[in-house]
């Protein structure tokens, strides 16, 4: 079963997500791959960042959100990419889970 955490910030931005189990075929897991991949082209391509991803035994996404200016579009891209998941998640309730966390925050 492959399982996605989604990491939030104070500000509830996502900022990053792990995912294990993606290497699994069938639909599920496919599509959950393709989601990914199509998130980090539209970051490259076009607002040219440069997001970490790697896709070994874990899947790891991350990206710097130094750019205000790029916030809405970067939000944008990454609840479609969230709510795309959670769609496949509820489709594949046997195959994949989605799962979302706030980062702790420091005093």
């Amino acid at each position: 079963m492959g399982e996605i955490l989604f990491h939030r910030d104070e500000r509830n931005q996502i900022f990053g997500l792990t995912g294990r189990g993606m290497e699994e075929d069938g639909p599920a897991m496919t599509s959950a791959r393709h989601l990914l991949r199509a998130a980090v082209v539209s970051m490259t391509d076009y607002l040219h960042l440069s997001p970490n991803y790697s896709a070994e035994e874990e899947v790891r996404f991350s990206l710097e959100r130094s750019d205000p200016h790029l916030d809405r579009e970067i939000n944008v891209i990454m609840e479609t990419l969230v709510i795309g998941l959670k769609l496949l998640a509820e489709e594949y309730p046997n195959d994949l889970v989605v799962h979302e966390g706030a980062q702790a925050i420091q005093v």
